[in-house]
């Protein structure tokens, strides 16, 4: 009871620290434009005097109209060189305020894409949480009771550093919210900070499961996707007898060993656990392993991505986690967040105290972009940020649906990214950045195959294959060439970070015949009309090696079972 008494009290005060910011979101969804208008006219004050503000006379702007008349709409290509600026520590480019560090995300051309973070994109983000968190422990109040572990640090991650010093990626989680919401996250986040420094998959997973195991008292999980999850408790089965082990004698021995100030880092403060050991232990006796709903008893909710691809992944997550109740998450980007989620709204509530939005309808027939209070229900549209960070009416390239209002607010669900990009599992896979290192991947090899393109495959795990039809070329080469490809690809953040996790497979090349005519024939099967076909690098529907497959058999005269397409 005493430690469910310690977990509330820190709860209520975290919850309670961001009362105001959770106060002025529900204010807003009654005036969205009067909301967005003041955030605006904040954002241009505070940044007048940078070299964007000086080069676009925002002093001068007084009006959503103005502003909209004076800034361009960007994208990150066309901030190359004040990213660029900024690596090198050039102060007071796109903001007044210094750049604290720089997140790393995948590009569209090339190989990754440095967002600046600032103290006010900080707080932005914090607009954001504070609302969704008070909305979720007012309504699952049985969450109040236990602790919680939050995936958005990577595991093991690569330390960087840009050549005037900024950091590439925030050290812990932690560094996202205020000194006071640190102090009392200490005490409801289950793993430690440290934990960002293995730099070993594996063990990072090992360590994770090693903290989360010292309690039953587990109440909320959020992830980004549901693979993560299902992939770090899988390894309860592997480790479980060596998990409980270390919680008996309050040691940590991960699979792989860790640098000596490392381990003494992580294993300060672990006391040995015999009850809590042996609790596990019954568990393991009774079911021949240790189930997650078992072993974390006290789990209220998931929060995780549940949209596009991700839903493929939610019936296992169910599976190993039966009963507890799994929220989608709203729509939140490297750059910023755009939505919110309400329990009992469908999608998410845009974030009007974070940032300033604009749209684009489909189409884009109007002559300026919409604002909040402005979106029809059921319409799609593209979203355009301006953030504390520095990005000025930057397009964002995800389009939304607009699914119904909360007060006056359109709530939103994201339906997918402007260009082409396959995401089975958060690597965000661009077709320009896969044709350009299929390209070079090629060069390499000097082949100049008649037909190559890269596509998903589901499976477990899922991966990516290269759909090739190159005469006379090995299977030895073919394999080589996939190595390669896949080399390359991991110079994408994304995708590497999905690959280390073993979330992704190895890339795979399988030889096709009658490449582009079999091409034309599933793109007409999908819908397309045919004189609007072009060749592509990458096509993001699963099943091409399926359908490539069929198609071999049927010059074999072999029959097969009907294709779903």
């Amino acid at each position: 009871m005493r430690e469910a008494f310690n977990y509330l009290v820190a709860n209520l005060l975290w919850i309670s620290s961001g009362w105001q910011k959770t106060r002025a979101f529900h204010a807003a969804l009654r005036r969205p434009r009067a909301t967005q208008e003041g955030r605006l006219i904040s954002l241009l004050k505070q940044n007048a005097r940078s070299d964007y503000g000086r080069r676009y006379a925002f002093e001068r702007v007084r009006s959503i109209r103005e502003f909209q008349d004076a800034v361009p709409i960007v994208t990150y290509d066309s901030l190359g060189e004040e990213i660029e600026a900024i690596k090198r520590g050039r102060e007071r480019v796109l903001t007044e305020e210094p750049v604290l560090w720089l997140e790393k995300t995948t590009g569209s051309t090339g190989a990754a894409k440095y967002i600046p973070y600032t103290a006010n994109l900080k707080r932005e983000f914090q607009a954001a949480v504070a609302p969704w968190m008070a909305d979720l422990y007012r309504h699952r109040r049985k969450m109040l009771l236990g602790g919680s572990y939050w995936s958005i640090t990577p595991l093991a991650a690569v330390p960087e550093v840009t050549q005037g010093g900024l950091r590439v990626g925030c050290d812990d989680e932690r560094e996202y919210f205020g000194k006071l919401d640190r102090k009392l996250l200490d005490r409801l986040i289950l793993v430690p900070a440290e934990l960002a420094k293995v730099s070993d998959v594996e063990s990072g997973r090992y360590v994770t499961l090693r903290f989360l195991l010292e309690t039953p008292r587990l109440a909320f999980i959020s992830v980004w996707n549901p693979s993560f999850l299902t992939l770090l408790v899988g390894l309860l089965e592997e480790h479980g007898a060596r998990l409980i082990e270390d919680i008996r004698r309050g040691t940590l021995t991960p699979p792989r060993a860790l640098p000596s100030h490392l381990h003494a880092s992580l294993a300060r403060g672990l006391a040995p656990r015999p009850s809590r050991a042996r609790e596990l232990e019954e568990i393991l006796r009774r079911l021949g392993k240790l189930a997650p709903i078992e072993v974390w008893p006290k789990l209220s909710l998931i929060s995780c991505w549940a949209s596009g691809n991700a839903r493929n992944f939610l019936p296992e997550l169910q599976s190993l986690f039966p009963g507890v109740e799994i929220q989608p998450k709203g729509l939140l980007a490297t750059e910023g967040v755009v939505s919110i989620p309400i329990l009992g709204h469908p999608g998410g509530a845009l974030a009007l105290t974070s940032h300033f939005f604009e749209f684009i309808p489909e189409g884009g027939s109007r002559a300026r972009p919409l604002l909040a209070d402005e979106l029809d229900n059921g319409q799609i549209y593209k979203v355009l940020l301006t953030t504390g960070g520095g990005l000025y009416r930057y397009d964002l390239g995800d389009w939304i649906q607009v699914v119904g209002y909360v007060g006056e607010t359109p709530l939103v669900e994201f339906i997918g990214k402007e260009s082409a990009v396959s995401d089975l599992c958060g690597e965000k896979l661009h077709a320009a950045r896969v044709e350009t290192a299929l390209g070079a991947a090629l060069a390499e090899f000097r082949l100049t195959p008649s037909f190559a393109m890269l596509a998903p495959e589901w499976g477990w795990p899922p991966r990516y294959c290269l759909l090739i039809e190159a005469s006379g070329v090995s299977a030895d080469i073919l394999a080589q060439l996939a190595d390669r490809l896949d080399e390359l690809l991991r110079e994408g953040h994304h995708y590497a970070y999905c690959r280390r996790l073993g979330q992704l497979g190895p890339l795979q090349a399988l030889p096709v015949r009658d490449g582009a005519r079999r091409y034309l024939e599933r793109c007409v099967a999908l819908g397309q009309r045919l004189g609007s076909i072009k060749p592509t690098a990458l096509h993001c529907k699963p099943g091409w090696s399926v359908w490539f497959e069929r198609a071999a058999g049927d010059r074999d005269g072999n029959v097969h079972e009907p294709l779903h397409i």
